[in-house]
Order: C-alpha cells, then structure tokens, then sequence
C-alpha cells in the first residue's frame, strides 16, 4: 500500500467545511463533473460493491443510517454548474476546476486538492510499474493518442478515486468515527481487493485495478494501431496538427518581415513541417551515434528537450524522421533544396554564429524541440 497523506488531507478539510445543511461537506467530485455530451453515461458508484459486508460490518451497530446519510446527495455541498464538456479533461481543464473549488470553498482547500492529484498521478505511474513505456504511460493517464489529446482517463480515474474515498471517510464519519480511523477505512477500500458479489474471483474498483486496467487498455490500443497499419496516417495527423497550430509560433527562423525561412512564406506547410523535422531527428540520432550516445553529451538544445531517453535510440529516431518526411511530401518526393537550407540554418544555430536571425532561432528552438520530443514519442510505439 502507497500512503496518500496529501489525499487524507483533502477528504479532512471537505469534511470539515460541513454545516447544518450539508453535514457531509463538501462534495469534491462535484467540481470535476462534465455536462452532458452526446447522451454519455456516467457510471455511478455501486453501493453494494462499495459498501461491502466487510466495510458495513467495521461501521459499527447501525451502518445503514450512515451509509444513507453519506450517500444522499442533498447532504453535500456541490458545485453550482457541471464544468463545459469543451476544452476535454486536459490538465488545463483540471487545473481550472481546482480554481473553482478555491473560489467556492476557500484556497486551502483548492491547494490540498491541488497536491492530491499530483499524487494519485505519481502513484498511478509507480503502479504502472517502471518498465511501462513512456507513450503507454503517456496515454493511460493523459489521453495523449497519435491523433490528438481526448478526454484524459487521469480526470475520470481522480472523480472514481474521490468519490469512493468521500463515500467510505463520511460514512464512518457519520458513524461516530475520527478522522484517524475514517481515514483508515477509505485508504483500506482504495487499496484492497473487495468482492464485488459478481463472483469470488471479481474484484473491486479498487485503485490498483482501475490503474492497471486503464493500462491494459492503452496497450491494447497501441497494439490496434500498429497492426491496422495506420502509421502513415498517423504522422500525417500530427504534420497538420502542427503545421495549423503551433507551428508558425514556434518556428525558429524567421525574416524581420515575419517570413518564415527558408521558404520565404508565412504560412507554414505540413510539407515544410516534415522536412524540417528530418532534419532535427537526423541530426539528433547522428550525435548519438557519434558521441557515444546521450551519456556523450547531445547538444544543449536536445539535451533539454528530452531526447537523452532510451526511447530515442538512433534506428527508431532515424526510421520515426523517414516516415515524418514521406507523409509530409505531397507526391512522395521531398524537396531537396529546401532540406539543403534548413539542413544549413540548423548546423548554423547550433554551432553559434553570429547574427540577429541566428540568435533568435537559438531562442526559440528548444520551445520547437520539446514539442517534437512531446508529440512524436507516441509515433515510436507504432512502427
């Protein structure tokens, strides 16, 4: 069993912002709750699964009055309006929710919230286990896909994860119990298997297993898409994510008219986006090989941005930048001049000339490294 002291911390105050209306506190999942969105369901908790005749038997005399008492909606205080289903569950989103919960209940209480999900993520990663795939990881708690980042199972998994702990705590709260041994009962029916009258060997939703089933799906996923064939399609997505979104901002040289170089245009093409990441990955997984791989030092720039990772060994970088430079050519032939130039501005910026253009490509370049580095890492795990 993990401790969650930052959690039992979050569960103590909501409970302790209780009043004569609403005895059971404050009701944290509320706040993480999503409007209704294509007649999606919402799975409920199930009161038999989680008040198991184990846990009622430890409430004491009367377990039912308690256990009704904590599951009445009208005992909470909730949040006043459901969050918008647009953005997704992204971090931001999270974030954002957090706020609202300082507004509504005070900042303390947002700051415990704050640091209870960074440490169910951190928990989340370590039941992964330490050979889970970066990308794996990546998509069980975050979304992150090879198209784009969808509702993140982290959000869904924080509201299971709250609402279980808030249920059982405020139960054996009501039942007479103190903070210490309602904190004990909530931490014993987030980490022990419990049956779930579905048979002996079924087994709750305790956190180890929704974690490790989340995980079981995002390998399934990665599995689908690579044996689909999908690749091409993929690192065309994420070409024309890049070159419609962050792209221009985060292109590295550029004129004093705005122009982005070498291709004198302000708009940016998936096209250009794909040779000019072949040139970066080229010349990354060069310098690996080169130096002796990451422990021989990579160039400042892609030593930041993350590429010292085993993931970026130099045969899947090198094959990840060929695939990247076909799906950006429209006709299947890339354009050698340009690859020359931005070949070229590259050497340059790294080795350090001089000049107003070169500096402000130094500048930006690591911010287009780490999104490379971010973005492309899912691609790896479908070759």
């Amino acid at each position: 069993m993990q401790p969650l002291p930052q959690l039992e911390t979050c569960l103590r105050l909501a409970f302790d912002a209780r009043d004569p209306s609403h005895p059971s506190g404050v009701a944290l999942a509320s706040y993480f709750a999503r409007a209704p969105m294509r007649g999606r369901r919402r799975a409920e908790l199930e009161f038999d699964l989680l008040f198991s005749s184990a846990v009622r038997t430890k409430l004491g005399t009367d377990p039912d009055s308690a256990i009704a008492q904590a599951m009445d909606p009208a005992t909470w205080r909730s949040c006043p309006s459901a969050r918008p289903t647009v953005p997704l569950a992204t971090r931001e989103w999270l974030a954002e929710a957090a706020l609202a919960l300082g507004r509504m209940e005070g900042f303390p209480l947002m700051w415990a919230m704050l640091r209870a999900m960074s440490e169910l993520e951190s928990a989340a990663q370590k039941l992964l286990g330490p050979r889970t795939p970066r990308s794996v990881v990546r998509q069980v708690l975050h979304g992150v896909g090879v198209r784009t980042l969808r509702a993140e199972p982290f959000a869904a998994l924080l509201v299971r994860v709250l609402k279980i702990a808030q249920a059982v705590y405020v139960a054996f709260r009501h039942a007479g119990f103190a903070h210490a041994g309602a904190w004990a009962a909530a931490e014993d029916r987030l980490w022990a298997p419990h049956p779930t009258a579905r048979g002996e060997s079924a087994r709750g939703a305790y956190l180890p297993s929704l974690v490790q089933a989340a995980s079981g799906n995002a390998r399934r996923r990665l599995r689908r898409n690579t044996e689909t064939g999908r690749t091409q399609e993929h690192a065309q997505a994420l070409l024309a994510r890049f070159a419609a979104g962050p792209g221009p901002r985060l292109w590295p040289w550029s004129d004093e008219a705005g122009q982005l170089l070498p291709h004198g245009e302000v708009a940016l093409t998936p096209e250009v986006a794909g040779l000019c990441f072949f040139v970066l990955l080229t010349h990354m997984a060069g310098e690996r090989r080169s130096r002796g791989g990451p422990s021989g030092g990579l160039s400042p720039a892609f030593e930041e941005a993350g590429f010292s990772a085993p993931e970026w060994l130099p045969d899947r970088t090198d094959d990840l930048a060929v695939r990247l430079l076909a799906a950006g050519a429209a006709d299947g032939v890339p354009r050698g001049e340009l690859l020359d130039a931005l070949s070229s501005l590259l050497r340059a910026t790294l080795v350090g000339e001089p000049g107003t253009l070169l500096e402000r490509a130094r500048d930006r370049l690591p911010a287009l490294l780490r999104w490379l580095e971010e973005n492309g890492r899912e691609l790896l795990e479908t070759a």
